[in-house]
């Protein structure tokens, strides 16, 4: 009888460590991430590098998934009309801020960085009417990021940025979308901005650099959105850009999928004229396996790393003709030189096409 209390006992404290060491690894908040930046300026580099008639959607650029999520932090509000389940977020905190702040880099260094095209993701609180930036959780008053933009415009005529709202979140939408009842709010906030007098809307499939940037005299935006309310400023989103998300959080079955998404290109089954992106993103998933993984490697930006440095590996110069916007999570991560050989990559394959115009 004693020994069988003991074994209980021992039994009971090992299934109640167990249960301890679980809390704490949903609930630890820190991102046990690298640097954001290997420190290259690379600010001017389309001003540099372009010569006029390349078209737009042939430009090979950085991009960056969810790319407004460096303000975000642990005490950040759950974002009710993104999310499928606020309750979850806001128990397991910590998993939760782990699995959703995607970048590092704030705005102005992801632009010093090189990147030009932007995963933009705003949520309109219900309570106060302000627009946020946002995944999963609150980031940053998208204000604040609006005057970012329009001040590095301001700043490097010659460069062209891809602003893509594609996801504009409101609570008290039907489908928390946000659509007619405050489109005008958020149209509003990018008129107060000054974004607007970069932004343009040309026919994609003609549309030149040199065109969009008055022969690199100029600055220019172009605004992506689900929900355009009629505005001849802004390009609707469907009809734009083709993105495809591969949902998983196996590095190889992202490679075969852009294999697979290259081959489409090169065989017309997916038009090059719209934007093509590669969507070089791991997305932890739903299941016991997929947790287990997302645990294991800590956090989004944790795993970015790791997988960024095998993007750079692999990158090639049919992936870049197929899809020439690289989006990353983690965009400027300096593990095994990402960034560094991502970049130097771009640039070679955009020198060439210059070259060959």
């Amino acid at each position: 009888m004693r020994i069988l209390k003991r074994a209980l006992k021992l039994g009971a404290l090992i299934l109640l460590s167990l249960l301890l060491l679980l809390v704490l690894l949903l609930e630890l908040p820190f991102l046990a991430a690298d640097g954001s930046t290997d420190g290259a300026d690379h600010s001017g580099w389309m001003a540099a590098t372009l010569s006029g008639p390349e078209r737009l959607v042939d430009i090979a650029m950085p991009g960056a998934h969810d790319a407004l999520t460096a303000g975000m932090h642990l005490s950040s509000p759950v974002d009710e009309a993104s999310v499928a389940s606020p309750f979850q977020l806001g128990i397991c905190k910590g998993l939760g801020y782990r699995q959703s702040k995607a970048q590092i880099a704030d705005l102005p260094a992801l632009l010093a960085g090189g990147v030009r095209y932007f995963d933009i993701r705003v949520t309109r609180d219900a309570s106060t009417g302000a627009f946020y930036t946002v995944h999963n959780y609150y980031s940053t008053p998208l204000a604040d990021e609006l005057a970012a933009f329009r001040g590095f415009l301001a700043a490097h005529p010659g460069e062209v940025l891809i602003l893509d709202f594609q996801h504009c979140y409101d609570l008290t939408a039907p489908d928390a979308r946000l659509g007619a009842a405050h489109f005008s709010e958020l149209y509003a906030l990018l008129e107060q901005s000054g974004l607007l007098e970069y932004a343009q809307a040309p026919a994609l499939a003609g549309a030149t650099y040199g065109q969009v940037t008055a022969g690199g005299s100029r600055a220019a935006c172009l605004l992506l959105m689900k929900y355009t309310g009629g505005r001849a400023e802004l390009l609707r989103y469907e009809a734009s850009i083709h993105s495809p998300w591969f949902n998983t959080d196996d590095p190889a079955a992202v490679f075969s999928g852009l294999d697979a998404v290259a081959a489409q290109v090169a065989g017309g089954q997916v038009s090059r004229d719209v934007f093509r992106v590669q969507q070089a993103v791991l997305t932890m998933q739903a299941s016991p396996s997929g947790l287990l993984n997302a645990l294991g490697s800590w956090s989004l930006l944790r795993r970015a790393q790791s997988f960024n440095a095998q993007l750079a590996d692999r990158q090639n110069g049919a992936w870049l003709a197929a899809m020439p916007i690289v989006m990353t999570d983690h965009s400027l991560s300096t593990r095994g030189s990402a960034h560094a050989r991502l970049m130097a990559s771009i640039l070679e394959y955009d020198r060439q096409l210059a070259a060959a115009i």
